[in-house]
C-alpha cells in the first residue's frame, strides 16, 4: 500500500472510521510510553531544579517534545510488532500507511513497515 496524498474525498475514507477499535489501541500504544517518559523525566528534573526559572524551562522544552516524538514512534512500533501476528497485514497497512499524509513521516512509517514485514521497496536490493 502507498502512502495517499491529502484529498477532501479521501478524509471521508479514513482507516480510523473502518477500524476504530484498532485505532484506539494504536493511539494507546503510542501514548504510553511517551507520556510515561515525560512523567518520569519530569520527576528527575523535579529533583534536580526544584524550582526552575524561565530559561531553564525554556531550554529543557525542545527535549520534552522531542521525547513525546521519541515515544510515540517507539509506541507505533511496539503496536505494529504486537499486532502482527493476530491482524491482516493489509488492515494493519491501512491503518499504518493510510489517511492524510505528512511527507517526512509518511517516508519513515513506511519504511518501518516495510521492515517489520521483511519486504523492500521494488528497486531496491536486500
Amino acid at each position: 500500500m502507498k502512502a495517499q496524498n491529502n484529498s477532501p474525498e479521501d478524509r471521508a475514507k479514513l482507516p480510523c472510521r473502518k477500524y476504530p477499535a484498532l485505532c484506539i489501541v494504536l493511539f494507546i500504544f503510542m501514548f504510553a510510553p511517551a507520556i510515561a517518559a515525560e512523567i518520569i523525566l519530569g520527576r528527575l528534573l523535579t529533583h534536580l531544579i526544584p524550582r526552575p526559572g524561565f530559561l531553564a524551562a525554556l531550554c529543557v522544552a525542545p527535549g520534552m517534545i522531542a521525547l513525546l516524538i521519541f515515544g510515540m514512534l517507539v509506541g507505533g512500533i511496539i503496536w505494529l510488532l504486537a499486532m502482527k501476528p493476530f491482524i491482516k497485514r493489509d488492515v494493519i497497512a491501512e491503518l499504518f500507511l493510510g489517511g492524510p499524509r505528512v511527507p517526512v513521516f509518511s517516508m519513515l512509517c513506511s519504511k518501518i513497515f516495510d521492515w517489520t514485514y521483511g519486504t523492500s521497496p521494488p528497486g531496491a536490493e536486500r
